[in-house]
Protein backbone atom coordinates (compact mmCIF):
# COMPACT_ATOMS: atom_id res chain seq x y z
CA UNK A 1 0.00 0.00 0.00
CA UNK A 2 1.31 3.42 -0.92
CA UNK A 3 0.97 6.08 1.71
CA UNK A 4 2.38 9.53 2.18
CA UNK A 5 4.09 10.04 5.49
CA UNK A 6 2.53 12.40 7.99
CA UNK A 7 2.21 15.87 6.47
CA UNK A 8 3.78 15.03 3.14
CA UNK A 9 1.46 15.21 0.12
CA UNK A 10 1.81 14.72 -3.61
CA UNK A 11 0.38 16.48 -6.60
CA UNK A 12 -3.28 15.67 -7.24
CA UNK A 13 -3.80 13.94 -10.58
CA UNK A 14 -6.79 12.68 -12.56
CA UNK A 15 -6.85 9.36 -10.70
CA UNK A 16 -7.06 11.19 -7.40
CA UNK A 17 -9.94 13.36 -8.60
CA UNK A 18 -11.90 10.25 -9.66
CA UNK A 19 -11.33 8.53 -6.29
CA UNK A 20 -12.16 11.70 -4.37
CA UNK A 21 -15.37 12.17 -6.38
CA UNK A 22 -16.36 8.55 -5.72
CA UNK A 23 -15.83 8.85 -1.97
CA UNK A 24 -17.68 12.15 -1.87
CA UNK A 25 -20.62 10.58 -3.70
CA UNK A 26 -20.69 7.61 -1.33
CA UNK A 27 -20.61 9.94 1.66
CA UNK A 28 -23.59 11.94 0.36
CA UNK A 29 -25.57 8.80 -0.52
CA UNK A 30 -24.98 7.26 2.91
CA UNK A 31 -25.83 10.62 4.46
CA UNK A 32 -29.25 10.48 2.84
CA UNK A 33 -29.83 6.79 3.54
CA UNK A 34 -28.87 6.73 7.23
CA UNK A 35 -30.19 10.09 8.41
CA UNK A 36 -33.13 8.57 10.28
CA UNK A 37 -32.76 9.02 14.05
CA UNK A 38 -34.34 6.90 16.76
CA UNK A 39 -34.72 7.13 20.55
CA UNK A 40 -34.62 10.32 22.59
CA UNK A 41 -30.85 10.51 22.11
CA UNK A 42 -31.16 10.93 18.32
CA UNK A 43 -29.17 7.78 17.58
CA UNK A 44 -28.58 6.85 13.95
CA UNK A 45 -26.64 4.27 11.97
CA UNK A 46 -23.77 6.66 11.31
CA UNK A 47 -21.81 4.85 8.57
CA UNK A 48 -21.56 7.82 6.23
CA UNK A 49 -18.00 8.54 7.39
CA UNK A 50 -16.67 5.17 6.18
CA UNK A 51 -15.79 6.44 2.66
CA UNK A 52 -14.05 9.49 4.13
CA UNK A 53 -11.98 7.34 6.49
CA UNK A 54 -11.10 5.02 3.62
CA UNK A 55 -9.88 8.04 1.68
CA UNK A 56 -7.95 9.24 4.72
CA UNK A 57 -6.31 5.84 5.11
CA UNK A 58 -5.17 5.32 1.54
CA UNK A 59 -4.33 8.87 0.42
CA UNK A 60 -3.40 11.84 2.61
CA UNK A 61 -4.81 14.67 4.69
CA UNK A 62 -5.02 17.16 1.80
CA UNK A 63 -7.24 15.00 -0.39
CA UNK A 64 -9.36 14.11 2.62
CA UNK A 65 -9.66 17.77 3.60
CA UNK A 66 -10.83 18.78 0.10
CA UNK A 67 -13.53 16.11 0.11
CA UNK A 68 -14.55 17.04 3.67
CA UNK A 69 -14.93 20.71 2.73
CA UNK A 70 -17.03 19.85 -0.33
CA UNK A 71 -19.09 17.33 1.66
CA UNK A 72 -19.79 19.92 4.35
CA UNK A 73 -20.92 22.53 1.83
CA UNK A 74 -23.19 20.16 -0.09
CA UNK A 75 -24.48 18.53 3.10
CA UNK A 76 -25.82 21.84 4.34
CA UNK A 77 -28.38 21.85 1.53
CA UNK A 78 -29.47 18.23 1.99
CA UNK A 79 -32.81 17.47 3.67
CA UNK A 80 -30.89 15.49 6.33
CA UNK A 81 -29.51 18.73 7.80
CA UNK A 82 -31.37 19.18 11.09
CA UNK A 83 -29.56 22.47 11.77
CA UNK A 84 -30.53 24.26 8.56
CA UNK A 85 -31.92 27.22 10.46
CA UNK A 86 -28.77 27.61 12.57
CA UNK A 87 -25.70 27.56 10.28
CA UNK A 88 -23.20 27.77 13.16
CA UNK A 89 -24.81 24.75 14.81
CA UNK A 90 -24.45 22.87 11.51
CA UNK A 91 -20.73 23.70 11.40
CA UNK A 92 -20.13 22.16 14.84
CA UNK A 93 -22.62 19.32 14.45
CA UNK A 94 -21.73 18.04 10.99
CA UNK A 95 -18.90 19.93 9.34
CA UNK A 96 -16.18 19.95 12.02
CA UNK A 97 -16.53 16.17 12.69
CA UNK A 98 -16.10 15.70 8.96
CA UNK A 99 -13.02 17.92 8.83
CA UNK A 100 -11.49 16.08 11.79
CA UNK A 101 -11.10 12.99 9.60
CA UNK A 102 -8.45 14.88 7.62
CA UNK A 103 -6.44 15.27 10.83
CA UNK A 104 -6.90 11.56 11.57
CA UNK A 105 -5.30 10.82 8.21
CA UNK A 106 -1.94 11.97 9.60
CA UNK A 107 -2.02 9.34 12.36
CA UNK A 108 -3.84 6.39 10.78
CA UNK A 109 -1.98 3.08 10.19
CA UNK A 110 -0.06 3.00 6.94
CA UNK A 111 0.99 -0.64 6.63
CA UNK A 112 -1.28 -3.58 5.86
CA UNK A 113 -0.14 -7.21 5.63
CA UNK A 114 3.40 -6.28 4.69
CA UNK A 115 5.10 -9.26 6.33
CA UNK A 116 2.49 -11.64 5.03
CA UNK A 117 3.03 -10.45 1.47
CA UNK A 118 6.84 -10.77 1.66
CA UNK A 119 6.55 -14.53 2.24
CA UNK A 120 5.35 -16.39 -0.85
CA UNK A 121 3.18 -19.50 -0.71
CA UNK A 122 6.02 -21.67 -2.03
CA UNK A 123 8.37 -20.38 0.64
CA UNK A 124 5.77 -21.07 3.32
CA UNK A 125 5.62 -24.72 2.22
CA UNK A 126 9.37 -25.03 2.75
CA UNK A 127 9.28 -23.43 6.19
CA UNK A 128 9.52 -25.52 9.33
CA UNK A 129 6.70 -25.65 11.84
CA UNK A 130 8.68 -23.43 14.19
CA UNK A 131 9.23 -20.84 11.45
CA UNK A 132 5.55 -20.91 10.52
CA UNK A 133 4.57 -20.38 14.15
CA UNK A 134 7.01 -17.47 14.39
CA UNK A 135 5.58 -15.92 11.22
CA UNK A 136 2.02 -16.39 12.51
CA UNK A 137 2.96 -14.73 15.80
CA UNK A 138 4.53 -11.77 13.98
CA UNK A 139 1.45 -11.36 11.80
CA UNK A 140 -0.86 -11.38 14.82
CA UNK A 141 1.41 -8.96 16.65
CA UNK A 142 1.28 -6.57 13.70
CA UNK A 143 -2.50 -6.95 13.50
CA UNK A 144 -2.99 -6.05 17.18
CA UNK A 145 -0.62 -3.11 16.83
CA UNK A 146 -2.52 -1.96 13.75
CA UNK A 147 -5.87 -2.36 15.51
CA UNK A 148 -4.57 -0.62 18.63
CA UNK A 149 -3.70 2.48 16.62
CA UNK A 150 -7.18 2.44 15.10
CA UNK A 151 -8.78 2.26 18.54
CA UNK A 152 -6.72 5.20 19.80
CA UNK A 153 -7.35 7.38 16.73
CA UNK A 154 -11.09 6.66 16.60
CA UNK A 155 -11.45 7.16 20.35
CA UNK A 156 -9.78 10.59 20.19
CA UNK A 157 -11.87 11.42 17.13
CA UNK A 158 -15.10 10.46 18.94
CA UNK A 159 -14.07 12.50 22.00
CA UNK A 160 -13.39 15.64 19.95
CA UNK A 161 -16.58 15.04 17.99
CA UNK A 162 -18.52 14.81 21.24
CA UNK A 163 -17.47 18.30 22.34
CA UNK A 164 -18.09 19.74 18.88
CA UNK A 165 -21.59 18.26 18.82
CA UNK A 166 -22.22 19.34 22.39
CA UNK A 167 -21.55 22.96 21.47
CA UNK A 168 -23.77 22.55 18.42
CA UNK A 169 -26.47 21.17 20.70
CA UNK A 170 -26.20 24.19 22.97
CA UNK A 171 -26.78 26.47 19.99
CA UNK A 172 -29.66 24.32 18.76
CA UNK A 173 -31.40 23.70 22.09
CA UNK A 174 -31.01 27.33 23.16
CA UNK A 175 -33.41 28.21 20.37
CA UNK A 176 -36.24 26.71 22.43
CA UNK A 177 -35.84 22.95 22.04
CA UNK A 178 -35.66 22.37 25.81
CA UNK A 179 -37.75 23.57 28.70
CA UNK A 180 -36.68 26.73 30.50
CA UNK A 181 -35.93 24.92 33.75
CA UNK A 182 -33.34 22.68 32.06
CA UNK A 183 -29.67 23.57 31.77
CA UNK A 184 -28.92 23.55 28.05
CA UNK A 185 -25.30 22.46 28.52
CA UNK A 186 -26.23 19.48 30.70
CA UNK A 187 -29.01 18.50 28.35
CA UNK A 188 -26.76 18.72 25.30
CA UNK A 189 -23.95 16.78 26.99
CA UNK A 190 -26.30 14.03 28.14
CA UNK A 191 -27.78 13.58 24.67
CA UNK A 192 -24.47 13.75 22.81
CA UNK A 193 -22.58 11.51 25.25
CA UNK A 194 -24.89 8.59 24.47
CA UNK A 195 -24.88 9.52 20.80
CA UNK A 196 -21.07 9.73 20.66
CA UNK A 197 -20.55 6.38 22.42
CA UNK A 198 -22.97 4.76 19.96
CA UNK A 199 -21.09 6.32 17.03
CA UNK A 200 -17.74 5.28 18.54
CA UNK A 201 -18.89 1.65 18.66
CA UNK A 202 -20.09 1.81 15.04
CA UNK A 203 -16.81 3.37 13.87
CA UNK A 204 -14.71 0.67 15.58
CA UNK A 205 -16.91 -2.12 14.23
CA UNK A 206 -16.95 -0.94 10.62
CA UNK A 207 -14.17 1.46 9.57
CA UNK A 208 -11.04 -0.66 10.36
CA UNK A 209 -12.67 -3.78 8.88
CA UNK A 210 -13.65 -1.99 5.66
CA UNK A 211 -10.20 -0.39 5.28
CA UNK A 212 -8.52 -3.76 5.84
CA UNK A 213 -10.86 -5.62 3.50
CA UNK A 214 -10.50 -3.32 0.49
CA UNK A 215 -6.70 -3.33 0.74
CA UNK A 216 -6.23 -5.43 -2.46
CA UNK A 217 -8.37 -2.97 -4.42
CA UNK A 218 -6.68 0.10 -2.99
CA UNK A 219 -3.25 -1.42 -3.66
CA UNK A 220 -4.04 -1.64 -7.39
CA UNK A 221 -5.11 2.01 -7.44
CA UNK A 222 -2.25 3.53 -5.43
Amino acid sequence: MKRYFYLKVKKINTKDIVVMGLMLSLYLILNLMTAYSFSQFYLSLNIKLIPIFVLATYTDWLRTLIVAILGGIIGFFLPTNADAGIPLAYVFDYWIPLLLVAICSIFLPRNFRNKKEKVSKNKKLLMSKREKNKLWFEEKKDWFKWMGIWIIVISIYAFLGFWSKTFAGVLFYSAGAVEKNQNVWIFSMSVNSVNSVFDWAIYLATIPVVCYTIYPVAKNIY
